[in-house]
């Protein structure tokens, strides 16, 4: 009877875990369509309020220069978080841990505590885009930014190129910390000012990176596909002519708002 038990909820728990990454999987397809702005309009006008965006310290280290391949198409940052707490500042054995343990589709958000010194550079970039990682973010140093520029990725084929791995920190700094203590993995950590856990969604393009768990990006996904749409057409509307005004309320919005009354700008 104990063994029936065991097994079902054995049974269960697999169930679950198979839903869930058949879950992420969907959202992460779905984030492809959509922007940071998108999706930050659609929290606050569903009135969640659960996306909590990184501190705009944290900056693209990845960006494309003159020596950048022009086969290079950098996409979105759109992964799962796997978190890393150094307990040593100016230690980068954690970093090196945690990204011997990250795989395909996951981003290394790193906590470096007090730390100036370097804690990722050129080459863990390189292996990061080898394992299919979408993204290191560090609190803290990362080097070798002219090689992070530049790299074209160090996969196999076309997909290497289309996906890189792209790197934020809040410092930069040539000078590199030690290799001794092991910090803690997987872990709720501070990163660019936010709460991460293991297992959240998170999502950079140019405008920032935020931050939610599923059930969160899953409640405003639609509300943000439908922002993207509806300002695809107010742009194509404006490049043929009319005013962004006239295909808005704008003018009764303002008028309510005059006269006391409660009213919401909204698109035609």
């Amino acid at each position: 009877h104990h063994r029936y038990i065991d097994t079902l909820m054995r049974s269960s728990s697999s169930l679950s875990r198979l839903s869930r990454l058949s879950r992420l999987s969907t959202i992460l397809k779905r984030l492809e369509a959509v922007d940071t702005a998108a999706l930050c309009d659609a929290d606050k006008s569903c009135g969640f309020h659960a996306v909590q965006v990184m501190s705009s310290t944290m900056t693209l280290r990845t960006r494309t220069t003159n020596n950048t391949p022009k086969h290079v198409k950098r996409k979105n940052m759109i992964g799962i978080a796997r978190t890393v707490q150094l307990t040593q500042p100016n230690d980068f054995l954690a970093v090196l841990s945690g990204l011997n343990d990250a795989t395909n589709g996951e981003i290394l958000c790193v906590n470096t505590i007090t730390s100036i010194k370097a804690v990722a550079g050129g080459m863990f970039l390189t292996e990061a885009e080898r394992r299919g990682v979408r993204g290191l973010i560090v609190d803290g140093a990362v080097r070798d930014i002219a090689e992070m520029g530049r790299q074209s990725g160090s996969g196999s084929g076309n997909e290497s190129s289309h996906t890189r791995c792209h790197c934020y920190s809040t410092s930069v700094n040539p000078y590199s910390g030690t290799i001794q203590s092991l910090g803690r993995m997987q872990v709720e950590i501070e990163c660019g000012g936010v709460s991460v856990s293991p297992g959240d969604v998170i999502m950079g393009d140019a405008d920032g990176i935020i931050v939610a768990d599923i059930e969160s990006i899953e409640n405003i996904i639609d509300a943000a596909e439908e922002i993207v749409a509806k300002e695809g057409a107010l742009m194509t509307g404006m490049r043929e002519g009319r005013s962004l005004h006239s295909m808005t309320n704008f003018d009764e919005h303002v008028a309510r708002l005059r006269n006391g009354q409660e009213s919401t700008l909204q698109f035609k």
